[in-house]
């Protein structure tokens, strides 16, 4: 009997210890999502025969564990962990009280109660520090940092971080990976607040960074789940920036570095907001709205904990939205997160009344009773106290939620004038922009008019001076005929005059020809010319060949930077027109009265697209002009030499027809340049005939 009782002591002696080890395992872990990955460790724990301190710090850990799933029900984990701390405190088991406050720190995270977290918190690391557990007090002023990042507090957060990574010879490595990655996470969001493009770079430079050196330590140390996160955080960030390549480079790294661990359930969402933020980049532009939008409605169904997520697709949808000229989508997605965030605070003001009636109910009272007993009467004016102090925190918690009821009334009152401002300043500006664009429409029209007008009067008043003039002589030849006066003379005079009068008629109709070709140029419809595959490079040259009198005559030279061939299919004989036009603008407007100058092309292929570059070091263009240089029959020398088509025709075949791109740019005195962006394959991307 002797010998049995010594087998169950050594036995029990062993798992004390073991549990002992293991538990210090488990503690060393900073969040739930990390506990939730050593499983393990705690089916050991509950396999052994534990001490009852040991036993209750496991249960808390286990509650802890089981609030991390969709299904668990926070008010009755709020009441089971609550009903375990108080249980650790009568017991006098410090360590299962910590863990207690632990569990209840991360429940009332979950249900958005952050003060109560933030006391829960302070509470476990002072009962470590009194335990002499100096590095778990410590960790526990990182993990304060979690419920400063879940309650949305940014600066202060930052602030958290920066004092405890000023100390980084106490950090372990996992504490001093977790507070690079809520220093980079409170700068990422900071950014995201900021409309100003200058204010919000010095976040943006500090999330990359601080993410980074959470990526070095992880790697360092070998913590393979911190690795994971930081290598999803950085595509994030990636994608949020519209940096594509970078962020496909870090999914790459990551699911490489999960290898058979796999992807966690929620990391999927990230992974998801990676793909929805890449397809902006890179996508479709209509296709990448419309799936911006619907992850946007997604999400505004998801509980309150993804409001992370719903705040990064808040900013893709304003940046892209204003980028797109989506503004009425918007402005829409806009109230619809307003709506989101209204209900949450809804929602979170029935949680608070809720959980306040629940923790002060029955169960504890009970409790206290049952203590009561216990102690005897020596103990009833403390339970008395206790009580009244109760009623003073309950009295207090039923003020603040009037308060936060009254609140919310206000901002709701407020928010619903802000919508209906909204909806009269947008319904005014729409009418001014129809209004504005009916303006534009009718100058347009009547540049338009008064151009055509004005280069057609003097062609037209030859033709009617030269009809005028042959029916003059007709009807003196035919008076003469009539009077038998005719003489051999006066009708070889008659007959030079006609000649004279038709030649003058002739060239009238050649100018007004010319000019009608020219107010074609500036359609948008390809006429008689099939689309066809040909090569831009051998065009150009054969151009250039039949420029070469022009050029001489002027005195300019001509340059080439050109591949050997450049294919692509569009309309050769547009091509062939927008570089007429380009000659003709350098010569009559570059280098006017023959003064003499260069000209270089440069040819090359970029993203799908050909890039021609035509540079002149001609006079150039004053400032106040190039914003007008693609305006029909603008021209600075209207009367002159200059008719103000050349740039609108360029700008309508490269634009209108070949759906591309034109950029100009000039200093005056130092030339002008100007770049044309043209798809290689025209069929993709234009638009359908009007029918």
């Amino acid at each position: 009997m002797a010998v049995s009782d010594t087998s169950a002591d050594r036995a029990a002696q062993n798992d004390k210890a073991q549990g002992e080890a293991l538990l210090r395992e488990v503690r060393a872990t900073l969040t739930g999502f990390e506990l939730a990955h050593a499983p393990a460790a705690l089916e050991r724990l509950a396999s052994l025969s534990l001490t009852a301190a040991q036993s209750l710090e496991l249960q808390a850990f286990q509650i802890l564990v089981r609030s991390l799933g969709e299904q668990a029900r926070p008010d009755d984990l709020l009441m089971h962990a609550k009903r375990l701390q108080v249980q650790a405190q009568a017991e006098n088991h410090p360590m299962a009280q910590a863990a207690a406050w632990r569990a209840l720190q991360w429940i009332q995270g979950r249900m958005r109660l952050h003060h109560a977290a933030l006391d829960s918190v302070a509470r476990a690391g002072e009962l470590y520090q009194r335990c002499g557990q100096e590095q778990l007090a410590l960790q526990m002023q990182a993990i304060r940092c979690t419920v400063l990042f879940g309650s949305e507090m940014y600066l202060e957060l930052r602030l958290s971080c920066a004092e405890l990574l000023a100390r980084p010879a106490e950090l372990t490595a996992p504490v001093h990976n977790l507070l690079l990655n809520y220093a980079a996470s409170a700068a990422y969001y900071l950014a995201l607040e900021e409309d100003d493009a200058g204010k919000a770079a010095p976040y943006w430079r500090d999330c990359l960074a601080q993410r980074e050196l959470a990526l070095q330590v992880a790697r360092r140390h070998q913590l393979h789940y911190q690795e994971g996160l930081a290598l999803l955080n950085l595509a994030v960030v990636k994608a949020t920036l519209g940096q594509a390549a970078d962020c496909r480079d870090y999914l790459a790294q990551f699911h490489h570095s999960r290898g058979d661990a796999g992807v966690q359930p929620y990391w999927q969402l990230a992974l998801r907001l990676c793909d929805v933020l890449l397809g902006c980049v890179e996508g479709v532009r209509a296709d990448a709205w419309q799936a911006l939008l619907a992850f946007d409605a997604e999400l505004a169904q998801e509980p309150p904990h993804s409001t992370g997520s719903r705040e990064i697709v808040a900013y893709a949808i304003r940046h892209y939205g204003r980028q797109w000229g989506y503004f009425e989508e918007t402005l829409q997605a806009c109230l619809r997160q307003v709506q989101v965030e209204r209900r949450h605070k809804r929602e979170l003001a029935t949680a608070l009344g809720g959980t306040i009636n629940a923790v002060m109910e029955r169960p504890q009272l009970l409790h206290q009773n049952a203590q009561l007993a216990q102690h005897g009467t020596s103990l009833e004016h403390s339970l008395q106290q206790r009580n009244a102090e109760l009623t003073v925190a309950l009295d207090k918690l039923r003020r603040e939620v009037r308060e936060r009821e009254a609140a919310e009334a206000a901002l709701r009152q407020a928010r619903d004038e802000l919508e209906r401002q909204v909806r009269e300043r947008t319904a005014a500006l729409e009418q001014a922009m129809r209004s504005l664009m009916a303006q534009e429409k009718q100058l347009g029209l009547s540049r338009m008019v008064v151009g055509m007008a004005h280069e057609l009067n003097t062609p037209v008043g030859n033709a009617r001076m030269a009809a005028s003039a042959i029916a003059a002589q007709a009807g003196e030849l035919q008076h003469s005929l009539d009077d038998g006066t005719l003489r051999r003379s006066q009708l070889q005079a008659l007959l030079a005059h006609l000649l004279q009068g038709g030649q003058l008629l002739d060239r009238a109709i050649v100018q007004i020809n010319r000019l009608v070709e020219r107010f074609k140029g500036l359609s948008s419809h390809p006429e008689q010319e099939p689309l066809c595959r040909f090569d831009l490079c051998e065009l150009l040259r054969a151009n250039a060949t039949g420029w070469q009198p022009r050029l001489a005559a002027q005195g300019v030279t001509l340059a080439f930077t050109l591949p050997a061939h450049v294919w692509m299919s569009g309309y050769p004989g547009a091509c062939g027109l927008i570089f007429q036009q380009l000659l003709d603008n350098s010569l009559f407007h570059g280098f006017p009265g023959g003064s003499g100058g260069a000209i270089t092309i440069e040819v090359a292929c970029q993203d799908q697209a050909v890039l021609v570059r035509w540079r002149d070091n001609g006079c150039g263009i004053a400032a106040e002009h190039l914003p007008k240089v693609f305006e029909p029959f603008f021209t600075t020398q209207l009367g002159s030499s200059g008719t103000g088509l050349g740039l609108a025709s360029v700008h309508s075949l490269a634009v209108d027809l070949m759906q591309g791109k034109v950029e100009i740019s000039s200093v005056p005195g130092a030339g002008t340049e100007i770049i044309l962006r043209l798809p290689m394959d025209t069929t993709a991307t234009m638009a359908p005939l009007p029918m």
